[in-house]
């Protein structure tokens, strides 16, 4: 019954997917990422395929379109004298650098797998997938370059990213300390998905006005951590422990918050079932844990491997048939980083590092740079904030476990390229509105002192932090 209602919905949703592209966005990660299928217990049908192509499609040949704002120039001063608003279409994508990288890595890849020593066909679904994922992505930095549809697809990719830790923290407070699993049981891929949806939820909802909805953002992240510690993940345990430092130390009360999340830290480590105390204690004693000396044995293995192939690599996704081959152990690496180099090798590893660290680096100089912005811009600093944690958790976790071509990951670096798009624009037309308000002081000014009046009015305000001045639009501000 579920099944046939979900895709009930699913078809009868498409023509607008088609239509309207940005809904079909938030369609296609809604179905993507919280992969309503496993609600079904129907996971093998392809509802990512059924949503995507048809958003392709739409964007393609609707595009998106949005309000822009043009200048009047005066014709001898080119001074601006007011401004239109007028309907534009959007770019499909922003020519951005990390655009560039998708197809550089797409590229490689081709080549990759026609030069692996093992057979293109066992990665084939795989390398589609990832084919998908980078173009919704690409797509992406020109759907949501506006602040309404940015903040709209952020939230969605958050909250759909956490439902199931939510839903899981949700059984830990009714039901008590037990293991919590995600849409599969994997413990680590959900563990993952949870600690870099966490800093995106958490830091959105203090960039939200209204109370209520900002405390209701606020327990869902308690009940992300939750989840976190009920997954048994040693990788997503000290994931979410830096993070949740980091937030606190983000704090206003730094101190007051610092010592609040030690206090929760006890309370939570008190109160769960013993085979979690062990897993965390497992990770102080790793030497005695045999899980941690097999994960050190694979990492040698990778190591030889990469000796062996040291150029191209042993082929996109090939390391456990390689593995499987030399050995008869098919084991992954459980180091995204290590079998990242030994898939790609050196010439095609530096594309992937260049697409996360990149993507890290930008996040931190923007957000350092959006700290100086106006209250009214706070936003900008913590949606930076939150997705600059998001990708540092997930190299974190890497360290453990692997799932290198996360879509969430990738997801993430979008909403970077996308996020700046839009701060700047938000920025050059209330620029361009601040001037306009400028030259219409000016030109009542001028009527009063032609009439015999006194002047009145202000100037329009100016801030001394590096950028122009500009006047805020209604609605600018989160």
């Amino acid at each position: 019954m579920r099944y046939i209602l979900y895709m009930t919905i699913l078809f009868l949703i498409l023509p607008f997917v088609l239509s309207r592209p940005f809904f079909g966005l938030c369609i296609y990660y809604i179905v993507s990422i919280l992969q309503p299928k496993f609600l079904c217990w129907r996971p093998e049908i392809q509802d990512a395929m059924i949503v995507g192509v048809p958003l392709v499609i739409g964007a393609i040949m609707i595009g998106a379109k949005r309000i822009d704002i043009v200048p009047k120039l005066h014709a001898r001063t080119n001074r601006v004298i007011g401004v239109t608003r007028r309907l534009v279409r959007s770019s499909l994508l922003e020519p951005a650098w990390p655009v560039f990288l998708f197809g550089c890595l797409i590229a490689y890849l081709i080549v990759n797998r026609v030069l692996s020593p093992f057979s293109m066909e066992q990665t084939g679904l795989q390398f589609r997938t990832l084919c998908k994922v980078l173009l919704v992505v690409a797509l992406m930095t020109g759907l949501a370059s506006d602040y309404r549809r940015f903040r709209i697809l952020i939230i969605v990719i958050g909250l759909a990213a956490a439902f199931w830790a939510i839903k899981g923290g949700i059984k830990v407070v009714l039901l008590g300390p037990h293991q919590v699993y995600g849409k599969t049981y994997d413990n680590n891929l959900f563990a993952l998905t949870s600690v870099m949806a966490l800093p995106i939820v958490f830091y959105f909802g203090l960039s939200v006005r209204h109370a209520r909805w900002r405390a209701v953002l606020l327990v869902c992240s308690g009940l992300i951590i939750l989840a976190i510690i009920g997954s048994r993940s040693r990788a997503g345990f000290v994931a979410m422990a830096f993070v949740v430092v980091c937030m606190a130390l983000s704090s206003r009360y730094r101190i007051r918050a610092l010592f609040a999340v030690a206090l929760v830290g006890v309370a939570a480590l008190a109160m769960v079932g013993g085979e979690i105390q062990e897993r965390v204690h497992s990770i102080i004693a790793y030497r005695q844990d045999q899980s941690a000396h097999s994960r050190l044995e694979v990492w040698d293995y990778a190591q030889t491997l990469l000796a062996k192939y040291p150029v191209m690599g042993v082929g996109f996704n090939h390391f456990e048939t390689a593995r499987r081959t030399f050995i008869g152990s098919d084991r992954a690496a459980h180091n995204i980083f290590l079998q990242n180099m030994t898939e790609l090798g050196v010439l095609g590893h530096p594309i992937w590092l260049a697409i996360i660290f990149g993507s890290i680096f930008s996040l931190f100089r923007f957000m350092r740079w959006s700290r100086v912005l106006p209250p009214e811009y706070r936003w900008a600093y913590y949606w930076s904030r939150g997705l600059l944690l998001a990708l540092v958790a997930f190299c974190i976790h890497g360290l453990f476990h692997n799932e290198e071509y996360s879509e969430l990951m990738f997801a993430v670096v979008g909403l970077n390229v996308a996020l700046q798009v839009v701060t700047r624009r938000e920025l050059q037309e209330n620029r361009l509105l601040g001037q306009a308000e400028v030259a219409t002081q000016r030109r009542t000014r001028r009527k009063q002192q032609a009439r015999g009046g006194r002047p009145t009015g202000r100037r329009g305000r100016k801030w001394s932090g590096g950028l122009p001045p500009f006047g805020l639009r209604p609605g600018a501000a989160t």
